[in-house]
């Protein structure tokens, strides 16, 4: 059979579909011949019986892959013609044309030999209800597949290569650019060189990508952001504010410390699509360090990194807050292990390091599993730190005066290379000013416009400048350093009083120490201390006195109490302890009430509750027994007539009466 005699009648009634199609937009603008020879295939189908008016050309996806058709409109619109029987062929220049998905061409097939649509290709005619024709469709379809994974593992196997060696030129991060031999060379626009130090300097301040991002804020310091990341020139810089994300994502970025890497992420498909997952650095497929010249140091990069994780509230972690409790974030409980969280009250001036860990069979409303009070616990580890601080902040006393000195001058360098840069704007938009026909009203009052506006840029950047002259210059910061690190009282003032901020000591506690254990063992706070290199230290200090018991009554009065309950009533010894000048936890002179408050919240049996006890009966179970009525008891008691023993229990008349 050949290709004519596959061709009917009914296929020449129906609409012939001209199928073009290039995987990229590079192909169809280098590649022009292959678009050329698909749309010459027209005339093909012309040949074979189809004329002009019946011939729909589907042109829409050029530069679209053929690896699957969710970005194919053309494909699904052909899909569609075809399965409601309106196409009588499809033409293309082959089969990894329509498709290069096995799972798209055989849908594709399927569909064409239930509406009787035929396939024609630079190579012949097919019909997919003939076996022969079906067989060999499948047979390109499967290898158009296959074309394409080869493809793709070659490309991958040439960047991997490319990579490994690092040589691969990816996207870089604002402060770095390719130079014409492709090297990756630090941007020559020394003011982007200088924010970019400026920004690992605020970071050692702050210690968060979050108080960064605030910290540039409340300065108004501005941030470059290269949108060709790269690959174009140094003069494509914007400058905008520093957000949280962006700080944190740059943080994150190891061509900083001069490390180049590859194969950080992976793309995996998902039943939503692709997604995009962080794999461990052991896994990543390139880490050259000393690749490049660097911005920070691989140590300092590492560093960071471990600030950062200890910030990840989500993995146990918490930054340094502005709270009172000192060691928030690093306590651990002794019992069980597990992390123990803080709870403020009263404003914030007390505190207690709580484990929430409930032991199993105890409801979790009823107990904890541990709780300490965070006042005295801070101020044994302040004790130890102060004692192990002062000679270390004596020794480094230069050191960090000089540390100091580098901050304020990164600051300096900033606002200069503001003013600079304004200045050669200012200095242009004169030249070009200048060097205008002065005859061409429209062009130079444009530059003159734009020459105003360097100017007004100039003055703003001076100002600012001055401005942050006038604050490093009041050296109000390296007083107060001097101060503290002069003598060793002077630490302690600075600690003790508000010289230092309580995230200032919550990071000078991080980093002397890696994590602190709390328990209590009968009335005192054991605290175990695990410093930075692995030296512990045991601390055992006594449980603070409660506020009831500093005005909860002495314990000599409580045994009289007691004692004395079993013979005499509250009014007898409230009138005793008030005659032998005894006073109350407050301060104040014993009553009847008070005596009664006490035997209650101490679980005291009154006289009356003593006499109960022993066999005593009341005035109404007693008549009763006899039975006659209580007032024939009473007046017999008054009377003399009763001749049975009985008890006054009380000032208004109770007696109890012996059985």
């Amino acid at each position: 059979m050949n290709r004519f005699e596959k061709i009917e009648v009914v296929h020449l009634q129906r609409k012939a579909i001209l199928y073009i199609r290039q995987s990229t937009m590079r192909q169809v603008v280098v590649n022009t011949e292959s678009t050329i020879r698909q749309y010459a295939l027209k005339e093909r189908l012309n040949h074979l019986g189809w004329d002009d008016s019946m011939i729909e050309i589907i042109d829409c996806d050029l530069g679209r892959s053929g690896a699957d058709t969710t970005k194919r409109d053309g494909f699904r619109q052909m899909l569609a013609d075809v399965g409601e029987g309106n196409v009588g062929a499809i033409a293309c220049i082959e089969c990894s044309r329509l498709s290069r998905s096995s799972g798209d061409w055989s849908r594709l097939m399927e569909i064409c030999a239930f509406s009787g649509t035929i396939l024609i290709d630079d190579d012949g005619v097919y019909n997919p209800n003939d076996f022969n024709d079906r067989l060999l469709l499948g047979l390109k379809g499967t290898m158009s597949e296959a074309e394409l994974h080869f493809l793709r593992e070659r490309m991958r196997g040439g960047a991997l290569s490319k990579a490994k060696r690092g040589d691969l030129r990816n996207r870089l991060p604002v402060g770095y650019i390719y130079n014409e031999a492709g090297t990756v060379i630090k941007d020559p626009d020394l003011q982007v060189q200088n924010a970019i130090t400026l920004f690992f300097e605020s970071f050692r301040i702050c210690g968060s990508a979050h108080k960064l991002a605030v910290y540039y804020g409340e300065r108004g310091y501005l941030f470059p952001s290269d949108k060709n990341r790269g690959f174009g020139k140094s003069s494509d810089i914007v400058w905008d504010r520093l957000m949280p994300l962006r700080a944190n994502t740059l943080l994150h970025t190891p061509m900083y410390a001069g490390i180049y890497t590859y194969g950080r992420t992976q793309v995996k498909n998902t039943a939503k699509g692709k997604t995009s997952k962080s794999i461990p650095e052991e896994q990543w497929i390139s880490n050259i360090e000393n690749h490049h010249e660097p911005y920070i140091t691989v140590d300092e990069y590492r560093a960071n990194m471990a600030q950062l994780r200890s910030n990840q509230n989500s993995k146990g972690a918490s930054p340094p807050r502005e709270g009172n409790a000192l060691i928030q974030g690093i306590v651990l409980c002794s019992r069980c292990g597990s992390k123990m969280y803080v709870y403020y009250n009263d404003k914030a001036r007390y505190w207690q390091y709580v484990c929430k860990h409930v032991p199993k069979g105890v409801p979790y409303t009823l107990k904890h599993c541990l709780d300490v009070n965070g006042r005295t616990v801070d101020d044994a580890v302040s004790n130890i730190i102060l004692d192990r601080l002062t000679p270390e902040a004596v020794k480094a006393a230069d050191e960090v005066m000089r540390e100091l000195e580098k901050r304020r001058l990164n600051e300096d360098n900033y606002f200069i290379m503001q003013v600079k840069k304004a200045k050669y704007e200012a200095d242009l938009a004169k030249k070009r000013y200048m060097n205008a026909d002065p005859e061409n009203r429209l062009v130079t009052a444009e530059l003159e416009r734009l020459w105003n506006e360097t100017i007004g840029w100039l003055a703003q950047a001076e100002a600012e400048l001055r401005k942050n002259k006038t604050v490093s210059n009041s050296g109000q910061a390296k007083t107060d350093m001097i101060r503290l690190l002069a003598l060793p009282e002077e630490l302690q003032k600075a600690w003790r009083g508000n010289t230092l901020c309580i995230t200032d000591k919550k990071r000078i506690v991080r980093h002397l120490i890696q994590d602190i254990a709390l328990n209590i063992v009968g009335g005192d706070i054991h605290i175990g201390i695990r410093f930075k290199g692995g030296l512990a230290e045991p601390i055992v200090v006594p449980c603070p006195v409660q506020v009831y018991d500093k005005v909860a009554t002495a314990p000599e009065i409580l045994e009289y109490i007691r004692e004395a309950s079993m013979k005499h009533t509250a009014e007898e010894i409230a009138a005793y302890l008030y005659n032998a000048g005894k006073k109350t936890g407050k301060g104040l002179d014993f009553s009847t009430r008070i005596v009664q408050l006490i035997q209650h919240r101490y679980k005291i049996p009154s006289f009356t509750e003593y006499l109960r006890s022993i066999g005593y009966l009341s005035t109404v179970d007693k008549a009763k027994q006899l039975g006659i009525a209580e007032s024939t008891l009473t007046r017999h008691r008054l009377d003399g007539i009763f001749t049975g023993a009985f008890v006054k229990t009380s000032n208004s008349g109770d007696y109890m009466f012996e059985p």
